[in-house]
């Protein structure tokens, strides 16, 4: 059937498009699920974004209820003076905008016992000024009979608890659906005598409510759960003015049942439901259409099949036209010309019997392809065999130093230590590595490890080993855990058979605390800051990749400033010159005593060196791998920044700049920058204002300085002489208008800061401020 090139052509052109059309749907299909999970949770962030809004104000209700309920139990246990308590529930309501009113209520004759009703109700009016009304404590209103009275009170069931009240609609005042939240008043035995209530009108939360559509068609349902009322209801099929104030049960679509971003059928559309329930029980319900929501993304998949169905069709239509133009008609033309060649001397036959035009092809060329073939076969295999061997250790050596770090210093700004270490593979790749890196801020890790076998497989081996070490002491387990659960990873993944032997040490750069842990690898030479290098003798545990429950034992040290410690791998101590003596360790030791005048780079570099001069023209069997690690100790001070301008107010920006800048340079937390913004700008406002009243082009000099446990500014102008901190304190415990003026932004920047300092030298005003930086 398939016997023409052409009728090949033609089934390969056919079996791309329905290839391509396989592509085309699966891409399609893939395309609106994810564009489905798109659009659904982005309207699900939109509604919990919006339900977030209502919390914070439910959170503040609470709040202030909560507040006004310790102001009732201070006036109930002080002089219990009626402006006291005025005071302190109006100037409550001052710091709770969305607060309509609410005060504190008292049992009865526990404040007074001539005196049966006790309270202190305030309200905010149209105007936003907040107005102490005293009608309800009467006979006439009575608020102990009162229906959300009962209810706060019967709701508290804990100390510092908050209830709320059924929704009610206030007639007497503000016209609005309200509810009212509230907390309880206690004496010293805890014994509940009062209540404080905070009002909270609905009608804006309402209003956004009812304008909350995320499709046109979208609906909402705003209620109360718990006592069941409907608040809002923007269904198009049952009327707002039918269910507000009544049962959920009045909603026809609503069942127990519905969860969030769940689905019901309603008059013949299918809804995704948003359900949402707020901190105070309420629940708010979005539901979108699904056709509508995925609307957007249904029109774009259809565009985009259109679209690929277009190239695809394209794309066979060309592809069979270039392949009729350009291998059938090529195909009868080399015919003509293979049988005048096929008159030769080749012998060996091509058994090609489909399709027809090739056979003949291959009847024409059978004995000079025959001769050619082999040729060609037996270079092929000695190429191969030479550029696999090259091509291998090549692999393996860019492997091997790929993954090593070899910029030094590594650190420039870190100057509690110094490390360098180099390698130097053998003819044959092995796979040795070394590495050195940080364990958060203060704690510094380095290593030295010999992986058994060459080539790329022990290259590969080495490099896995390697991440898995980096990638488990970042996530912060101890050293014995930590080679514990590398040793365990090595041997589920060792099919080859490797082993590694591993030194590394961990150590504390505040204090020298060192942790050092030996699997079986070479001694290394520990040096005190007065002597000379000496080996350490470490017990030495089992290597890595061999037993999978191997207990590992670690080695703890003291390292104090000066102190250097020099691990490598056996490719020094084995090296043998061309009699065979071998290197060995104490040679290895007297070498590096020897170059202690020289500086790390140098001093590895010589060691090197002296091991090549033994071995003479023996070449090396292993890699030469080494690193040297010295202890400066904690420094007193990182590094200091100066930043001079002119004092003026507008020139803060600049200011703040360069703080910025400096903060994210020295990676200071957060909560630091903020103080550290907040008390420079008081501090050069004031001195842009006070400093040069007869000198407008005055300078101020600011100067940061950072330590391992402190951020230092210091601010010096050379303006009047003043110092802030003779000022007095302001008392804050006084109401604002009764306190003195000034001096509130210094006392901000005693509090934020830990301490403030302030000098007159040589004609300049020098103030300096201390945070606690980790």
């Amino acid at each position: 059937m398939l016997n023409t090139v052409k009728s090949k052509i033609i089934a390969i052109t056919i079996s791309m498009l329905f290839v391509l059309s396989l592509i085309l749907g699966f891409f399609a299909y893939v395309i609106y699920r994810n564009g489905k999970i798109l659009m659904t949770q982005g309207c699900d962030f939109t509604v919990s974004t919006f339900v977030e809004s209502i919390n914070k104000d439910v959170n503040a209700i609470e709040n202030n209820a909560m507040d006004l309920a310790l102001m009732g139990e201070i006036y109930y246990k002080t002089n219990k003076v009626k402006s006291i308590a005025e005071y302190i529930v109006a100037n409550t309501f001052e710091m709770y905008e969305n607060s309509l009113g609410g005060g504190i209520w008292f049992e009865p004759y526990v404040v007074f016992p001539n005196k049966k009703l006790n309270c202190t109700y305030a309200y905010r009016s149209k105007s936003d000024k907040i107005i102490i009304d005293k009608t309800y404590e009467t006979e006439d209103y009575n608020y102990l009979n009162k229906s959300w009275y009962k209810e706060i009170k019967s709701r508290l069931y804990t100390v510092n608890s908050v209830a709320w009240s059924m929704p009610y609609f206030e007639e007497e005042g503000s016209d609005t659906v309200m509810v009212s939240a509230g907390s309880g008043i206690y004496n010293d035995n805890d014994e509940l005598i009062g209540i404080s209530t905070v009002d909270w009108a609905l009608n804006a939360i309402i209003f956004k409510v009812m304008r909350m559509q995320p499709t046109p068609n979208s609906f909402a349902l705003f209620a109360d759960k718990i006592n069941d009322y409907v608040f809002v209801s923007t269904d198009i099929y049952k009327q707002n003015s039918m269910v507000v104030g009544k049962s959920l049960k009045e909603i026809p679509w609503y069942n127990d049942d519905l969860k969030d971003m769940s689905t019901f059928e309603y008059h013949g559309k299918k809804y995704i439901c948003y359900y949402k329930t707020l901190d105070n029980g309420m629940i708010l319900i979005i539901n979108v259409p699904e056709a509508e929501l995925l609307s957007l993304i249904i029109n774009h998949v259809i565009m985009l099949l259109i679209l690929l169905i277009f190239v695809s069709t394209s794309m066979a239509v060309i592809l069979y036209i270039v392949l009729n133009n350009n291998i059938k008609r090529p195909i009868d033309k080399l015919i003509s010309i293979a049988n005048t060649i096929g008159q030769g001397q080749l012998d060996t036959q091509i058994q090609v019997e489909k399709p027809e035009e090739f056979a003949k092809l291959a009847n024409t060329f059978d004995k000079m392809t025959k001769d050619i073939k082999e040729f060609i076969t037996n270079l092929n295999i000695a190429t191969q065999e030479k550029e696999k061997i090259e091509s291998e250790l090549m692999v393996a050596q860019t492997i091997q130093y790929s993954t090593l770090p070899n910029e030094f210093p590594p650190y420039p700004n870190r100057n509690e230590f110094n490390v360098y270490a180099l390698m130097e593979t053998a003819k044959e790749v092995g796979g040795d590595f070394y590495d050195f890196y940080f364990i958060g801020r203060n704690k510094f890790m380095f290593l030295i490890a010999d992986v058994s076998g060459k080539g790329i497989p022990a290259a590969l081996f080495m490099m896995t080993t390697k991440t898995l070490v980096k990638n488990f002491a970042e996530m912060g387990y101890e050293p014995k855990e930590l080679i514990q659960k590398v040793n365990e990873k090595v041997c589920a993944d060792n099919k080859q058979g490797f082993f590694v032997t591993l030194f590394s040490g961990i150590i504390n750069l505040n204090n020298g605390d060192m942790t050092c842990l030996n699997c079986g690898h070479t001694p290394p030479l520990l040096r005190r800051s007065d002597g000379k290098y000496e080996y350490l003798h470490v017990n030495p545990n089992l290597v890595l990749g061999i037993e999978k429950d191997t207990d590992f034992e670690v080695f703890k040290t003291k390292f104090e400033p000066g102190d250097s410690i020099f691990i490598y791998t056996d490719g020094l101590t084995d090296a043998v010159n061309s009699d065979g003596d071998m290197y060995g360790e104490e040679r290895l030791c007297n070498a590096i005593n020897d170059y202690l005048d020289y500086d790390f780079q140098n001093r590895l570099l010589k060691v090197k060196d002296n091991i090549k001069n033994f071995a003479g023209e023996e070449p090396p069997a292993d890699d030469m791998t080494m690193l040297i690690f010295e202890y400066n100790g904690k420094p007193d001070i990182f590094e200091t920044k100066t930043f001079k301008t002119i004092a003026k107010n507008e020139n803060f920006k600049k200011v703040r700049s360069w703080l910025a800048e400096l903060s994210k340079e020295w990676e200071i937390d957060k909560e630091t920058v903020m103080k550290l913004e907040l008390s420079a700008e008081e501090i050069f406002t004031n001195i842009a204002f006070y400093a040069y009243e007869d000198s407008p082009d005055g300078t101020v000099e600011i100067s940061c300085t950072r330590t391992a446990d402190e951020l230092s500014i210091t601010f010096a102008d050379k303006g009047v002489p003043y110092n802030p901190l003779e000022r007095p304190d302001p008392d804050i415990s006084l109401p604002e208008e009764l306190r003195a003026i000034g001096g509130l932004g210094v006392y901000m920047v005693k509090k934020s800061s830990n301490s403030i300092n302030y000098e007159y030298i040589n004609g300049k005003n020098i103030l300096t401020i201390i945070f606690s930086i980790e």
